[in-house]
């Protein structure tokens, strides 16, 4: 993109500029149609002794200039540009921001206590070796069955119950039950495995038991789980003197899954308190029927912008009271920079795709329902100004495009004398 200039054409500066004075009063220094550039405002962004320095230069011209621009294709941008996408990205930015302080304050105020580094530490000197049996379904990460979570995990608890009843042994039940050939060949044995390597949600309840307990049904992303703990190895290798405090380091950066565990835990507490619920059965439905009518990209997947092909409308999830079907959710990912260009391999995917939107989304509405916990002034001002970087340099790009012998100046002329700038 061209450099944007900030001279204009003499002869509109003659017209329809004047230089500002010094002034104690919240004057506006710059009207167009509908809008205005005050000087506190300009103070806001650019704080008051800069605004001094300037005020008395030959930079002001330059200055206002710049700001004024800005706020005008902001004020306007909803006319201004053609092309849906420009437009979301404004709330993208913002959306970005909000979510980067929320996690910020998350993990600032993640206080570890003493019995978590305990647990690791203790957990890091045993190896644990289990038979496993895993029930999967449509919504696993890894190969499954075509089957719901509800029929999965009641397949789970009758294999448990024949177990404990006796009337099968774990050994039989790996053999009619366990779906994978290469887990079934070693008899559903796995493992030894360290402290961290598995699931977390896994880990903890394996390296509670002990050799010869039956537990389960355990859901993880790969299905539900009944296992058998099978052996506990202790480790002889001796830990590192700091060690404690290098395991709280390693959880503050996310191993062990911790910190994932704490976000999550905040995230379904704000989901829940605007009423948030997930229809798990119609995202179900949804990818078998956007798998059936292929949408299916070999090999990249289903793109979430082609989920609206399904022409499905029943409601994938609510909040707030209001029903939201899958239009709801590309328009959020569009609006998320995270997912504007998914493709979901499987449902799993799709799944925690739409979830993980959902949970942004209420990280938000709890971001500007708790501003007082964050730099809300200085934050806003910052976004603001991204919006309107991001804005004017699009507007310059759309401009050309249309017309490769415009230049800046022209653009910005013809925006100026559209909106009745004024500058004082």
């Amino acid at each position: 993109m061209k450099k944007i200039s900030t001279k204009i054409f003499l002869i509109f500066i003659a017209i329809n500029f004047h230089h500002c004075t010094k002034s104690n009063d919240d004057k506006a220094l710059a009207k167009y149609t509908g809008g205005q550039l005050t000087k506190s405002e300009l103070i806001a962004r650019i704080g008051n002794n800069r605004f001094n320095k300037i005020i008395a230069s030959d930079s002001y011209l330059k200055t206002i200039n710049g700001f004024v621009y800005k706020k005008i294709v902001f004020d306007y941008h909803e006319d201004l540009f053609d092309n849906q996408n420009i437009v979301n990205d404004i709330h993208r930015i913002s959306n970005d921001q909000k979510l980067k302080h929320v996690m910020d304050y998350l993990v600032n105020n993640y206080e570890l206590n003493d019995s978590i580094i305990d647990f690791i530490s203790s957990s890091e000197l045993a190896k644990y070796t289990i038979q496993d049996i895993v029930v999967t379904h449509r919504l696993s990460y890894s190969q499954h069955q075509d089957r719901s979570q509800k029929e999965a995990y009641a397949i789970a608890n009758k294999i448990l119950e024949r177990i404990k009843s006796k009337n099968i042994t774990f050994d039989e039940a790996v053999s009619i039950y366990v779906e994978h050939p290469s887990i079934k060949i070693k008899n559903g044995v796995i493992g030894p495995y360290p402290y961290g390597k598995l699931p977390k949600e896994f880990s903890d309840v394996i390296w509670k038991s002990s050799p010869g307990d039956i537990i389960g049904p355990i859901g993880t992303k790969f299905g539900y789980h009944v296992f058998k703990t099978i052996k506990k190895e202790n480790l002889d290798a001796p830990q590192t003197i700091n060690r404690k405090k290098e395991i709280k380091k390693e959880i503050k950066g996310g191993r062990f899954g911790f910190l994932d565990q704490h976000t999550d835990a905040f995230a379904e507490q704000w989901f829940k308190k605007f009423g948030g619920e997930i229809y798990i059965d119609n995202i179900d439905t949804l990818w078998q029927i956007a798998d059936s009518i292929g949408l299916f990209e070999v090999p990249n997947g289903i793109s979430i912008n082609s989920l609206d092909k399904t022409n499905y409308q029943r409601p994938i999830a609510k909040i707030n009271g209001k029903n939201l079907t899958i239009s709801w959710f590309i328009n959020q990912a569009h609006r998320q920079g995270k997912y504007k260009n998914s493709y979901l391999l499987k449902a799993y995917f799709l799944y925690n795709t739409l979830k993980d939107i959902l949970y942004r989304y209420s990280a938000i509405m709890w971001f500007d329902e708790n501003k007082k916990l964050f730099n809300h002034h200085k934050t806003h001002n910052y976004i603001r100004k991204m919006q309107e970087n991001h804005l004017l340099k699009q507007y310059i790009n759309q401009e050309i495009d249309k017309d490769s012998t415009l230049t800046d100046n022209i653009i910005l002329n013809r925006l100026a004398i559209k909106y009745n700038l004024e500058i004082h």
